[in-house]
């Protein structure tokens, strides 16, 4: 039975962490090791993390630092440190949870198909109450890898393939040589995972998994103006890809115009409709004629007040 380091960062997480680590010890695949890295100064999530590895010290270590080194170098702290035996290195970002069946599921299909190196799933959402907000994320993805490698121009046309770390199991040997990487110099994770899929789907087999095996916290107070951060990070990479001739001209200005689309809307979102309008101006340069539903939808929402936007958007929220 191969075993499977599961890599963990926290920093002032006391609200979510015990689930988090809960939702590890719960596994029907037995054959695991949790590392995690704190960041936290000397609050209650140290002292529960500390609890579980005096608890389960052959199956949880932990280190703890302050001040804050950051996510990506703590996430490859973690990687170097996992035991000789691993074969394979799973995710598990602070708040979120892994359903029961996680970690087997995924060591089933790595069984299967001996070419495959990377394996995702699919999530749903919950809130900061523990409830599902949004189901099965990725069932509007147009496919899912089915042991096979990714074209470059599939990869960018497409951007809902995975969504989080918290999906994603990696062969050990490849992620040694695929280091995580910070794309944009951010201190925070920043594009890097984005970044990592990329590089791994585009020269390995990879499958993903219909099911939705991981729930993805997605807190309310800060999805909007955290994805214009995102959006922002991934117009970067996407620059510093066609820089590197990963992509032509013409695909690029189809990605950057959805990237637009998708920066005005969380403006809207975030009730900054002139920046909304910039925005959009921005996707009609980049590319005219893509993405008319999304284009009809933006100009809709800044012809309507704010209040009515927001009432709007959450129903589509559920809806989707």
């Amino acid at each position: 039975m191969p075993k499977i380091s599961i890599i963990t960062t926290t920093y002032k997480h006391s609200d979510y962490i015990k689930e988090t680590i809960e939702s590890v010890l719960s596994q029907t695949f037995t054959n695991w090791e949790l590392l995690i890295w704190d960041d936290s100064p000397d609050d209650e999530t140290w002292h529960i993390i500390e609890s579980y590895v005096n608890k389960y010290p052959n199956k949880i270590k932990a280190w703890h630092n302050f001040p804050n080194k950051w996510i990506i170098d703590n996430m490859n702290f973690l990687i170097e440190r996992v035991s000789l035996e691993s074969k394979y290195i799973a995710f598990l970002e602070w708040d979120d949870l892994f359903i029961a069946e996680n970690l087997e599921k995924k060591i089933d299909i790595f069984n299967k198909y001996s070419d495959v190196k990377l394996v995702y799933n699919n999530l749903d959402f919950i809130n900061k109450d523990w409830k599902i907000i949004l189901k099965n994320f990725l069932k509007k993805s147009p496919f899912y890898l089915k042991n096979k490698k990714l074209s470059k121009k599939d990869f960018i046309k497409n951007e809902t393939f995975y969504w989080s770390y918290s999906t994603l199991m990696i062969d050990k040997e490849v992620l040694q040589k695929e280091r995580i990487i910070n794309p944009t110099q951010d201190k925070l994770y920043s594009v890097s995972d984005w970044d990592l899929f990329f590089r791994i789907s585009i020269k390995y087999n990879c499958y993903g998994i219909e099911e939705s095996l991981t729930l993805y916290r997605r807190l309310e107070s800060s999805v909007s103006r955290n994805n214009i951060k995102l959006f922002n990070d991934l117009e970067i990479q996407i620059k510093e890809y066609l820089k590197s001739s990963f992509i032509d001209k013409s695909l690029y200005d189809f990605k950057m115009s959805f990237i637009s689309i998708l920066k005005s809307v969380s403006y809207i979102e975030n009730n900054e409709k002139i920046k909304s309008l910039s925005e959009f101006r921005k996707s009609l340069k980049y590319n005219l004629f893509s993405f008319p539903i999304y284009k009809i939808a933006i100009i809709t929402f800044l012809i309507l007040p704010s209040s009515l936007n927001k009432i709007i958007l959450k129903k589509l929220i559920k809806r989707w």
